[in-house]
């Protein structure tokens, strides 16, 4: 028995321009089907995405118009298709096209037999851009096999971090979990690994197709420039993008690589003790002999800065805007900036915008967390702190502020007053709030 696995297309955050990642898609479930011909197709998560860009979340008629050539592109596959919800993901879309593809199936936590193979496909535990390892090592602890699969190769599908970092499963877990396994194939790390924690069969997969999610080994071609420099290192690889094709008979796992459309080039510059000046004038040396090549529209740019940075680092992408002939990205900022003044006054740099704020929020959700427990002595679980945070999202609360910080303060604390109703508070919880109010409007 054959199998192919892909996983962490982004498909809906993508890049817009001279782009059609469906038809990317389409290309590489091609290339599969022709190359390689499995029995079975599974989708280790993030195939799809609720957002559109890093920033901004995807409508429901815009979901809704990319889904309508998804479910012809699945259906001609032909073969049987099985997936799980990446981090990414709305469980909606994946329930839809288990409704509406017949060859397609959406499972969540629980295990299907595949020919001589046992699958159990687990639901991903990684919200927003934090992670609970400990929780996580708890469930996949607690999976055991069913009696179907007595006598069969075991396969675990997950969408997982999978690293020798802090907030990372623990490697004993892992190796624990192996045991079970014969195979653990994790999506989510953009990352082709064979051997995660120097454990066979413990597989982590690229990212079947470039997005905006840059994550892992993403590049292609790369130029870097460095503070003390004198001009940048350019560097071209194989393509880092693809997917996996576990031999069940044969007991052998391998990475086929797929070569998309569109070619991605990091262009890097590092700022420590460099002027914004002289930052953008390395951006335009490197982009003048970009435009020079032939191959120009067929290159999607990754502009990125690092180091340490004494200038406002948004006047960067401004400077980038100029070269509308070449497909640039966003730039990523990586720096760590310096305290700005001019006459004595401190310079702060822009305002976020609401998007931005949400960003940021939900990567604190995990230390606000603890941070009640440590200092007001309140226990609010992850659950209640994730359904505050989506109330206020959803509900537009921050975009939609009225002008008096009254009102302003009052609006948000209702949606937080609402789910802490059955949270043990402290004696002078409502006193202490009341007070606070009267201090605004003071």
């Amino acid at each position: 028995m054959k199998l192919a696995v892909i996983a962490d297309g982004h498909l809906f955050q993508t890049f817009i321009k001279n782009y059609d990642p469906i038809l990317e898609f389409k290309a590489v479930l091609e290339k599969i089907k022709q190359e390689d011909d499995p029995d079975v197709l599974l989708i280790a998560g993030d195939m799809f995405d609720f957002k559109k860009t890093p920033t901004t979340y995807l409508r429901h008629f815009e979901g809704e118009g990319l889904t309508i050539p998804l479910r012809q592109i699945l259906k001609d596959f032909a073969a049987p298709i099985f997936a799980i919800r990446g981090n990414h993901e709305k469980e909606e879309v994946l329930q839809g096209l288990d409704q509406t593809v017949e060859n397609f199936h959406y499972v969540k936590n629980d295990w299907r037999i595949l020919g001589d193979l046992a699958v159990y496909f687990m639901d991903t535990h990684f919200e927003g851009d934090f992670y609970e390892p400990e929780v996580v090592s708890h469930i996949l602890g607690g999976i055991s096999p069913i009696p179907e699969s007595c006598g069969k190769n075991k396969l675990l599908l997950c969408h997982e971090t999978f690293a020798p970092f802090p907030n990372c499963l623990p490697k004993k877990v892992v190796e624990k979990v192996r045991t079970v396994f014969d195979w653990i194939i994790s999506g989510h790390m953009h990352l082709w690994c064979e051997s995660a924690y120097g454990i066979q069969n413990v597989v982590t997969l690229p990212a079947v197709l470039p997005s905006r999610v840059v994550r892992g080994r993403y590049w292609m071609e790369q130029y870097v420039w460095l503070s003390e420099g004198e001009r940048p290192r350019h560097e071209r690889r194989d393509s880092p993008f693809g997917y996996a094709v576990l031999d069940v008979d044969r007991g052998l796992i391998e990475f086929r690589p797929y070569n998309p459309s569109k070619k991605i080039v990091e262009v890097s510059v590092e700022t420590t003790n460099l002027s914004l000046g002289e930052v953008i004038k390395r951006f335009k040396f490197i982009l003048e002999g970009i435009k020079k090549r032939s191959d120009r529209e067929s290159l999607i740019i990754l502009p990125e800065i690092h180091g340490e940075a004494c200038f406002i680092t948004s006047f960067v992408n401004d400077a980038l805007k100029d070269y509308t002939d070449l497909n640039i990205e966003e730039l990523r900022i990586n720096t760590e900036t310096k305290i700005l003044t001019t006459s004595g006054k401190v310079i702060t740099p822009p305002l976020l915008t609401p998007e931005q704020v949400y960003e940021d929020v939900e990567k604190e959700l995990f230390d606000i967390s603890k941070k009640l427990a440590a200092e007001l002595q309140i226990e609010v679980d992850m659950d209640a702190l994730k359904r505050i945070f989506r109330k206020i999202r959803d509900g537009e609360l921050i975009e939609k502020m009225p002008p008096r910080t009254t009102t302003r303060l009052e609006s948000l604390l209702e949606v937080v007053i609402e789910e802490l109703t059955d949270v043990d508070k402290p004696k002078m919880f409502e006193e202490n709030l009341k007070n606070l109010i009267k201090r605004v409007k003071e």
